[in-house]
């Protein structure tokens, strides 16, 4: 009788949709199937620690996106001016906000992706397309995560720029009851919309990509396992990912970056100078960006952008698949 072909002869297609399974995809009885504990460990370790060496960039990128008139020239000018203004610790503006509300909002993010993948692997269609299946899983853990990202994001934002736009938040804690008290639960939670349509395309598009390059990887090792991928290719996988990922959405970030922290502008103008900027909504912003600073305006920023997001992308990612293949 004819011998079978050998595996390698699969088709293309097959065999990339077997590379792109997680081992939770092998259903709940697989002995490779995690628990929710590995997820959660995994995400918490993951969130906090790529925050720490991240966060003074994070700082010069929101400084850099909030301006209009072109104070700061490049990366160097405005970390210069941001020592000159408030030393080392200017830089970390923001971050015990971010450090310790990065556990819980990643540990919503990470288990709300892994849920709908699983999920939407169920659908033949995603089964054939697995990069579609990963970028709407995605584009959903970021509508479910942004439920405690958004006002991580509105205090943190608002205390990086607050030298830039002359607020007077005395810290974290200060920053959150004021907002509270003059804006209410809408000025904690302000551009939430305008989150979900900025950070779900980078989220749908950075684990796409991560996902997709995991594949290649996979090849490369001729590896079947996440325990068998060097932790250096994890982070040259989560930075390519994520530096592509923010370059593309630099303008929804911009937008969105500047609803969160506009309301700031007008309690502290009001009877003053006429505030830097007013947008109604995202959309309005979008267009009055371009209108009055043009493409060179949506994407001022992109690189400080790309200089936060690929090294902490690439710490995050590693970091969270290292840990729980290891404890699985």
């Amino acid at each position: 009788p004819p011998r079978p072909p050998p595996p390698s002869a699969a088709p293309r297609e097959d065999r990339r949709i077997l590379l792109c399974r997680m081992p939770e995809e092998d259903g709940p009885t697989s002995p490779h199937s995690p628990a929710l504990w590995t997820t959660m460990v995994a995400s918490t370790v993951s969130g906090m620690m790529a925050r720490v060496p991240m966060h003074p960039i994070d700082t010069l990128k929101a400084k850099m996106q909030v301006q209009t008139k072109g104070n700061y020239s490049n990366v160097l000018s405005v970390a210069r001016q941001t020592h000159a203004r408030g030393g080392i610790r200017a830089f970390y503006a923001g971050f015990p906000t971010a450090f310790f509300g990065s556990a819980p909002a990643s540990v919503l993010y990470w288990t709300s992706y892994e849920a709908s993948k699983k999920t939407l692997f169920e659908w033949k269609p995603m089964r054939d397309h697995p990069a579609m299946c990963h970028f709407c899983a995605g584009f959903m853990a970021e509508i479910v995560s942004c439920i405690l990202w958004v006002p991580i994001d509105v205090v943190k934002e608002r205390l990086q720029v607050q030298s830039d736009l002359k607020s007077s938040y005395k810290g974290n804690v200060d920053a959150l009851r004021t907002i509270f008290r003059q804006e209410g639960l809408r000025g904690i939670y302000k551009g939430y919309d305008a989150t979900i349509l900025s950070f779900g395309p980078f989220t749908a598009l950075f684990l796409m990509f991560n996902e997709e390059i995991k594949v290649r990887v996979k090849e490369h090792y001729n590896v079947k396992s996440e325990k068998d991928i060097p932790f250096l290719a994890f982070m040259g996988m989560g930075a390519t990912a994520g530096a592509v990922a923010s370059f593309i959405t630099n303008p929804l970030d911009k937008a969105k970056l500047r609803l969160q922290v506009q309301r700031a502008v007008e309690a502290q103008q009001q009877g003053g100078p006429k505030p830097l900027f007013y947008y109604r909504n995202f959309f309005h912003g979008l267009s009055s960006i371009w209108a009055s600073e043009g493409v060179s305006g949506l994407f001022r920023g992109a690189g400080t952008r790309m200089l936060f997001q690929a090294p902490s992308t690439a710490i995050s990612i590693a970091c969270f698949e290292w840990i729980r293949a290891r404890l699985l």
